[in-house]
């Protein structure tokens, strides 16, 4: 089991890496975008729709990251008040819910992906993005987020446990013996 939270784990991690890189593109193209504007007066007609879906791009390929190590936001300070058994309960209700955000994320998006390849369609203006680009990245995100809910379920950091640690990105899983 191990081996396979390990793979998910890195395939997580490369995801937040093409984030990484899609936002550094993005820094790209808004500074071009308006070094055109301003200091030509010719906007770009492709910078605008590049960068909304980059955003959203960039969102989703980090969130199922996040929950498997832990960085994602969490009301701990709620979490650590309530009694032992309620904070198993809330691990659990949170679990069952990302898994089923994940479930339904890949299910629609995996719909709508079809539906866009299919039909051939496109955003709208003269830089046209293929609708299915996005849905297919929604559809790989709610995979994984489904994945990283039942591998990496949802667990307090207790005071002894490396994952206490503020920064450490490996924290949880590592405390879950994945490294």
């Amino acid at each position: 089991m191990s081996g396979i939270r390990r793979a998910v784990l890195a395939c997580t991690r490369a995801m937040a890496i093409v984030a990484m890189a899609v936002i550094g593109l993005q820094m790209l193209t808004i500074t071009y975008d308006v070094l055109m504007r301003f200091a030509f007066a010719a906007p770009t007609d492709w910078a605008y729709p590049l960068n909304s879906t980059g955003v959203l791009v960039a969102t989703v390929l980090t969130v199922p990251h996040l929950y498997a190590t832990g960085h994602h936001i969490s009301m701990d300070l709620l979490h650590r008040a309530l009694p032992a058994r309620a904070r198993r309960v809330a691990d659990v209700v949170t679990t069952v819910a990302t898994a089923f955000l994940g479930v339904v994320l890949a299910a629609t998006a995996f719909h709508s992906m079809t539906v866009a390849y299919a039909g051939g369609l496109t955003g709208a203006g003269t830089f046209n993005i293929p609708l299915w680009v996005p849905d297919a990245v929604l559809t790989l995100s709610g995979v994984f987020l489904v994945l990283v809910a039942l591998l990496f379920p949802a667990t307090p950091p207790d005071a002894d446990s490396p994952a206490a640690v503020p920064g450490d990105v490996d924290a949880r899983a590592d405390a879950q013996g994945v490294a």
